[in-house]
């Protein structure tokens, strides 16, 4: 895969010309005219930036949907951002994979009082829309938060290791998870962490309810099937433990929790999370299901509507008690 050239800065502060920070807007005229171009589909706007490589669109409404399961992730772990055993305080680089919105990148940036490098496969989306730069101060960009573009798939080429690695939600968009784990690996610090975060596209009921949810298992299939012709399985989270460990990690652990998709739980606390999830996956859904299907499947806009309309119904059925696993692994570089 082809990737961009990355010139080393002289004082090493960061590893890319490509970057912003401190909400400065020059940044614009570095970046090649690619990445502010667009594809459409089905209504729908995707990066043209490396074409063919990510399922995801990336407008306004696909930022609406990364910014609330942000705040899901938050109330899951009791507003931490990660949860590895790592001190902020003694964190001096900090990489970010994938990166989304930006919105960990900067909470996080916040949390910390020293220079912190963020990188993305693509510049953070928010940041590739003229009219949307973020500006310093309140939830604009921090001085100490740089975004540089690159891709994480490719020959990872930092000239310094990293404190602290993360990556969330990056289910269906690795190719090869050995190499993808072993450059992780490589570019920590010993001592260092690597954290994954991740929601499995799998569903569950212990009830039987979810035998109900026709639509709702057919389109967990065919997800599956198509990330898996499309190279980039939605299902290795089971995998991540022992890859690590493969590849030199220690003190490896999994958490798993178990997250509700609507309102249904007792619990309070779940009950909370699983509102805010529902009204996550309404918007999920059809941002995971228009590209692999009409590219990977072959299925015309209406057969996709069809069944995204059956999806959102079984999903608002507060009689089916769907749920689905959140993996969190991490482990240290010895």
């Amino acid at each position: 895969m082809a990737r961009l050239n990355r010139p080393v800065h002289k004082d090493n502060s960061v590893d890319s010309a490509l970057y912003v920070s401190g909400g400065s807007s020059s940044f614009l005229t570095s970046i090649s005219s690619s990445i502010r171009k667009y594809k459409y589909e089905n209504g729908r706007r995707y990066h043209a930036f490396r074409d063919g490589e990510y399922v995801m669109p990336n407008d306004e409404e696909e930022q609406d949907r990364m910014d609330l399961l942000h705040h899901v992730f938050l109330l899951i772990l009791g507003g931490e951002l990660f949860v590895s055993p790592i001190e902020r305080n003694g964190l001096q680089r900090v990489l970010d994979l994938g990166t989304g919105t930006g919105i960990w990148a900067i909470d996080f940036a916040e949390c910390v009082p020293l220079p912190v490098l963020f990188a993305s496969r693509f510049l953070p989306i928010k940041l590739t829309r003229e009219k949307s730069i973020p500006i310093s101060g309140s939830r604009g960009t921090p001085p100490n938060c740089v975004f540089e573009i690159d891709d994480y798939e490719a020959e990872w080429s930092y000239n310094r290791p990293f404190d602290f690695i993360h990556g969330r939600e990056l289910l269906g968009c690795i190719n090869d998870y050995d190499r993808f784990f072993r450059q992780a690996f490589t570019n920590l610090r010993s001592g260092g962490y690597f954290e994954m975060q991740s929601f499995k596209a799998e569903l569950y009921s212990d009830d039987g309810s979810l035998d109900k949810a026709e639509m709702t298992r057919k389109w967990v299939d065919l997800l599956q099937d198509s990330s898996n012709k499309f190279g980039k399985s939605m299902l290795d989270m089971d995998n991540w433990k022992d890859r690590m460990v493969k590849v030199g990690f220690t003190q490896v652990n999994c958490r798993i929790d178990k997250i509700p998709l609507g309102p249904w739980a007792k619990d309070r606390k779940k009950k909370e999370i699983g509102a805010y999830m529902q009204a996550e996956q309404l918007q999920a859904i059809p941002s995971y299901t228009y590209r692999l299907f009409s590219h990977i499947l072959g299925w015309s806009k209406t057969e996709i509507e069809v069944l995204i309309a059956g999806l959102r119904s079984e999903l608002l059925d507060q009689s089916i008690h769907q749920y689905g696993n959140m993996y969190f692994v991490y482990g240290r570089k010895p």
